[in-house]
């Protein structure tokens, strides 16, 4: 069966319904649920009402395994080198509080990026650490060589996302991975804005850090994030976030035995946000079933025909077109409209869009079609 009649049918069992308002084309802000996580947490919270001990270990604590394992395949990571945190910002936040660095070590990162990336490393200016700021290029490119240029000796971590929020355009991870090892820094990456839509092999790139969050193109509940540290890092990072569920031993219940994990679940301080596994576990079963790689197409897809068709309507693009830097986001703006102006419009029409920098932003997801993108399209004032 061809990929695309293959993803129509999928789209029809598992998401029909789902957005019974309108079109929704807002992926990159959060994501509807699917029915099967529907079902599998309103099992879950009555399962919790009846038996609560017996929900943990039938529920919960499978989908604690489960999560984990479809998540870190879907990062390219061995699984045990994945921990969850409660969204991306905890992840790098306990990177950012726990890494070993000294008085005038700086970190680089671009000026355009979402604050979860920035916000962490500003705050270490207590302990003297710099953080640097990097504009992108006129066209919303951040390339290595822009970061080269505020780089020196002293420059300890590169942080960065996948996908800019504000632009769409995706990294080149691997022009990124090379440039870090050239001075000795570590890569941090924020992958939530492609974690779901477009393959990714971690491991393979040899990228030392990811976080993610599990409300955008995973798919899952809020309150979800996952934070990956390449093994040989973690003698580089402080022990902070510790609880109980940080230790090898988790069911001795000894306050007085301190030992650590020996990967990043260490950072799992205690009872994890068990519905929101459930729920991840549920949204990730079908990203897996759907295949990421035939998932990647249908979001390029959407996206292509999004923006060739806001600009034939008059409007302009500011996300790049180039396919190598592309991703599932469309920016573009009215010549004289405000942008609140169009948000709202579509908003009256019953199709979910954002408004980012002024800008307008369609993220439509694999499930969404092009006859969708052709309907909020016709929706935009002229």
């Amino acid at each position: 069966m061809p990929v695309s009649l293959a993803l129509d049918l999928y789209r029809n069992i598992q998401f029909q319904n789902s957005i019974a308002n309108g079109i929704y084309l807002n992926h990159a802000a959060v994501s509807p649920s699917a029915r099967r996580v529907v079902d599998a947490v309103t099992e879950a919270i009555t399962f919790s009402s009846l038996d609560p001990e017996a929900c943990f270990m039938e529920k919960f604590f499978p989908a604690w395994i489960g999560a984990r394992k479809r998540l870190a395949a879907l990062m390219g990571v061995p699984d045990q080198d994945l921990a969850f945190t409660r969204n991306t910002g905890h992840a790098l936040s306990i990177v950012a509080d726990g890494l070993i660095l000294e008085p005038g070590d700086n970190v680089v990162m671009a000026s355009c990026e979402y604050p979860a990336v920035t916000y962490p490393w500003m705050a270490q200016a207590w302990r003297g650490v710099e953080t640097r700021l990097v504009a992108p290029n006129a066209d919303g490119t951040l390339s290595p060589e822009l970061f080269a240029a505020s780089m020196d000796s002293r420059t300890r971590v590169i942080a960065l996302s996948w996908v800019q929020f504000t632009t769409g355009y995706r990294a080149n991870l691997a022009e990124f991975v090379k440039l870090a090892k050239a001075h000795d820094a570590i890569l941090i990456v924020d992958a939530i804005q492609g974690l779901g839509a477009l393959p990714l092999n971690a491991g393979e790139l040899d990228i030392d850090i990811v976080a993610t969050g599990s409300h955008k193109w995973l798919m899952g509940p809020h309150g979800c994030g996952g934070l990956y540290i390449k093994p040989s890092l973690l003698d580089r990072i402080h022990l902070v976030n510790m609880g109980a569920v940080s230790v090898v031993n988790v069911t001795d219940f000894d306050g007085t035995r301190f030992e650590p994990k020996p990967n990043a679940q260490r950072y799992e301080e205690g009872s994890p946000n068990g519905l929101g596994l459930v729920g991840l576990d549920a949204a990730l079963s079908l990203l897996e079933e759907a295949g990421i790689e035939n998932i990647a197409e249908s979001v390029l897809s959407n996206s292509r025909h999004a923006a060739e068709s806001v600009a034939n309507r008059g409007y302009i693009v500011d996300s790049p077109t180039d396919d190598a830097v592309r991703s599932g986001i469309v920016m573009f703006h009215h010549p004289t409209r405000p942008g609140q102006e169009v948000v709202e419009a579509l908003k009256a029409a019953r199709i979910s869009a954002s408004l980012r920098a002024g800008l307008v932003r369609f993220s439509p997801h694999f499930y969404n079609t092009h006859e969708d993108i052709d309907a909020a399209v016709a929706a935009l004032p002229t």
